[in-house]
Parts: structure tokens; C-alpha cells; sequence
């Protein structure tokens, strides 16, 4: 394994990790630069001037053509490139990121998971949690490392969000989870006091114009736990009630 840590716009979280800040040579290129200290990640630490190392890039759950390659300048640089098909996915998901982000110029970040030699999944992260309607101003997105010993990396988005809702919501509502029951205060004691998650029951991005938030109606609080199981699935995003049925089939309230 080479070394671990940022190197210029990608940072590498383990052997099989990696994330790359994007930027805009990155979608109006479909190219990236590959800094010569994380070629090992690709398997192309050794390439010589005019070679190519044929990648394939897997992102949701289509196969993309990639290589990597050494363009023959006086000062070579290394960068990977992939096909006109993947292209137009991306420049897709920065039309998306820029509408639900407000971002006009902005981009994501995006996460390459080693499958085999020279194969490798792709998605950008962050983007399910411009739809996650937690209150928390911080969201986190926990990328697992699989070796043992080493730190989790934790990327942060933040949202803004109008407190006079979340604390009206807890008016109403109270800190009990609305789902499993489970109280912050009793299990923590003063630290976990009036601490609760608000969910939307109705996402703000499905919304096409502002509107006002009935917070007995259109926020619920939930744990933590709960919270995360309700947007587990990107494509799916659960009910209290469904929540509350799956776990009633697994016997959880029993």
C-alpha cells in the first residue's frame, strides 16, 4: 500500500478509498489529474511516458470505459480519462448538485472504491443529503475504512434551517422518539436533555415553491437511529409508520 493523506484535490482514506475534490476541467474535460504519489491506488505507479493502464469505472451499476495515461509534455502529467457516455452522467449530476445545493458554482465530491485490479465503483457523496431533512446544521457522511486502526472520514455539509420549526416541533412533539420510544435523557442523563432530530415528513427539495411548515404536521422527532433508517435508501425514503411496521415484524416492540 503507498501512503495514506490529501494530495492536492484527492485525498486517499485507505487501500481501497480514495476522493476526489472535483472541479471544472473535471466535468467539461471528463479528465482528472492522478498526482504521481497515489498512482499505486490505480495500479499505474510504474506507467511510462505514452502507455495506457485500461480502467473500468462502475457507476450505478453500469460499466464506463477509463485509462489512465502520461501526456507527453516537457513536465508529463498523469490523468485519467473515461468515455463520452460517463461524461454526460456527471454533467448531469452537477445540473442536479447545483439546483439543490444554490451553489451556481460549485461541485461535488466524489468516491472511488477499489473493486479488483482495475475495476472501480464511482458515486458522488453528499448528494442524498441535499434530500436528508434532518434539523442538525452539520450532516455527515461516514466513509468506512477497512483497515483496522485508522480514522473514519467524516465530510460535512452544512443546511440551513429555521430553529422557530425545530423548537416547535419538540413543542408539540416532545424528545421521545416518535418511532421506537427511545429517550436521549434517560440513557445519557443531563448531556442528552432536550436533544432530539426533526424530520420533514415532506423533503423541502420535493417542494417546488416555499412554502409554510405546519411543524404538527410536517415534522416529526426522531433518534438518531431511526432518523438514519428513514433515509436509508436514497430512492425510498420511509414513512414513520413503515419504519414503525418494520420493526414491529422483527418483534423490536415486543
Amino acid at each position: 500500500m503507498g501512503e495514506i493523506g490529501k494530495f492536492f484535490s484527492w485525498e486517499i482514506i485507505d487501500d481501497i478509498t480514495a476522493i476526489k475534490n472535483c472541479d471544472k476541467s473535471f466535468f467539461e474535460h471528463n479528465c482528472s489529474g492522478v498526482p504521481k504519489e497515489i498512482r499505486w491506488f490505480f495500479d499505474s505507479k510504474d506507467i511510462k511516458n505514452g502507455n495506457k493502464i485500461l480502467l473500468t469505472l462502475i457507476y450505478q451499476d453500469k460499466k464506463y470505459e477509463a485509462h489512465i495515461e502520461i501526456q507527453n509534455f516537457e513536465s508529463p502529467r498523469t490523468r485519467m480519462r473515461w468515455n463520452g457516455d460517463l461524461k454526460k452522467e456527471f454533467d448531469e449530476v452537477l445540473k442536479d448538485y447545483r439546483v439543490k445545493s444554490g451553489k451556481e458554482n460549485g461541485y461535488p465530491s466524489i468516491k472511488f472504491t477499489k473493486i479488483s485490479e482495475d475495476i472501480y465503483e464511482i458515486e458522488f457523496i453528499g448528494l442524498d443529503l441535499l434530500n436528508d431533512e434532518s434539523i442538525n446544521p452539520l450532516e455527515t457522511i461516514e466513509i468506512e475504512n477497512r483497515v483496522e486502526g485508522k480514522r473514519k472520514k467524516i465530510y460535512t455539509t452544512k443546511y440551513e434551517r429555521n430553529p422557530k420549526n425545530r423548537k416547535e416541533a419538540i413543542k408539540i412533539h416532545g424528545t421521545r422518539c416518535m418511532v421506537c420510544d427511545f429517550d436521549f435523557e434517560e440513557v445519557y442523563g443531563e448531556f442528552g436533555k432536550d436533544f432530539i432530530e426533526v424530520h420533514h415528513t415532506k423533503p423541502l427539495y420535493s417542494l417546488e415553491d416555499e412554502v409554510e411548515i405546519n411543524p404538527e404536521e410536517d415534522l416529526v422527532c426522531l433518534c438518531s437511529n431511526c432518523h438514519r433508517m428513514i433515509h436509508r435508501r436514497r430512492d425510498k425514503i420511509l414513512t414513520v409508520e413503515e419504519l414503525k411496521e418494520i420493526m414491529e415484524e422483527r418483534s423490536v416492540f415486543a
